[in-house]
């Protein structure tokens, strides 16, 4: 199910039944088809349990139907209001008090005290106020912002934190590969080769890091010829590994298993590396060192899958019990890079006062994000 609508994740996620526990938050509903969301891949037979407003979709369009909380600038102009028409009461009953102690009529005294009131009431202070935001919006519209209530002039230019999203925003919403190293770390054409057969034969779900391995491998000059896709092993958000399998012209009698996926879940049935061809065992030393590497790549924004093989007699059919013993290969490095004026635009801010905080959510197959300073962007964001 795609729920980007409910969640903002772009990512599907699989939902199969089974009980949950009765407090999981939306995305922890893993036996719930929400309203408002769509069927990416596969079949089910569903019961409608809530409809319209009792839905979570309803819930949602119901908490924006509220009213929103008074903008600090219509606050202020509120109690700016209510300043003067103290003013004007005090001001009333002082000049009626003077006046009777001067022995002026009550009638003159009670006209000069209102007229007083009156001269003291700016009348003109909406249409100063409309006048001034509206110049306002329209210096806003020329650098290219749109702002739909007036008042929010005043609230983003008082504004110490700023909340962003982070593709699309601080990038440019466009994956690309990186680099494609292998196991110790050094540039990889082997690496490459096996991950764009893996993404240019696999028929899943589509998404940008197979696009971004399709186009990698065709500036490369790589294609298909002399393999023969066998069978596929579709990735799925439990096993978060995807694995095409494919037979070589010059190697009749067996199979090589491609498979890429989450770092942890590749190395969970990884037993051996390659190296320089050879495979060595995957002991503790190593594991540590790879999960060293793999926390450092992601600290500096990459998004690393991992990539391993595994030659087998050639048989008709292939499950997910095939994925065991295997060897990795290498790992993938992904980066979104950042739009040109981000880094300007975020060391304004810091230089403005303004803290900015990330907003951002991880996919299945890529580890958690760290976002950069406050004052600077790294290259891979």
């Amino acid at each position: 199910m795609t729920e980007a609508s409910l969640t903002g994740e772009s990512m599907p996620v699989e939902k199969q039944p089974g009980a949950v526990k009765a407090d999981a938050p939306m995305s922890g509903r893993t036996n719930c088809a929400f309203m408002g969301t769509s069927v990416r891949s596969g079949t089910a037979t569903v019961l409608m349990v809530n409809t319209g407003r009792a839905t979570v979709f309803g819930e949602v369009a119901a908490r924006l139907k509220t009213r929103p909380p008074e903008p600090e600038f219509a606050r202020g102009v509120r109690q700016f209001g209510y300043l003067l028409v103290r003013i004007m009461v005090v001001m009333v009953f002082f000049v009626l008090v003077v006046n009777q102690i001067l022995g002026r009529p009550a009638i003159e005294s009670l006209l000069f005290a209102v007229a007083l009131a009156v001269g003291i009431s700016p009348e003109l202070l909406p249409a100063i106020v409309s006048v001034t935001l509206a110049h306002g919006a329209r210096a806003m519209a020329r650098r290219g912002v749109i702002v739909r209530h007036l008042e929010a002039i005043e609230s983003l230019g008082s504004m110490d934190v700023l909340c962003t999203d982070k593709t699309g925003t601080l990038t440019a919403g466009m994956m690309a590969l990186d680099a494609a190293v292998d196991a110790e770390g050094a540039s990889s054409a082997d690496v490459l080769r096996l991950a764009y057969l893996n993404a240019a034969l696999e028929t899943g779900i589509e998404n940008p890091l197979d696009a971004a391995l399709v186009t990698a491998g065709e500036k490369a000059g790589l294609d298909g010829a002399g393999c023969t896709k066998i069978d596929e092993i579709p990735y799925d958000f439990i096993r978060k590994r995807l694995t095409v399998v494919v037979a070589t012209e010059k190697d009749a009698g067996h199979h090589r298993i491609i498979m890429k996926g989450a770092f942890a879940n590749v190395l969970g049935v990884c037993t051996t590396l390659s190296r320089s061809g050879v495979e060595v065992p995957l002991d503790d030393s190593v594991r540590e060192r790879l999960e060293s590497y793999y926390r450092d790549k992601g600290t500096d924004g990459f998004r690393l899958i991992a990539l391993a093989t595994k030659r087998v007699p050639a048989q008709e059919r292939y499950t997910p019990d095939d994925e065991a013993g295997m060897s990795l290969e290498g790992f993938l490095l992904f980066f979104d890079p950042p739009k040109a004026q981000a880094a300007q635009a975020v060391r304004d801010l810091a230089a403005r006062g303004v803290r900015v905080k990330v907003i951002t959510g991880t996919t299945a197959m890529s580890p958690p994000m760290s976002p950069a300073p406050s004052a600077s962007i790294r290259r891979p964001c």
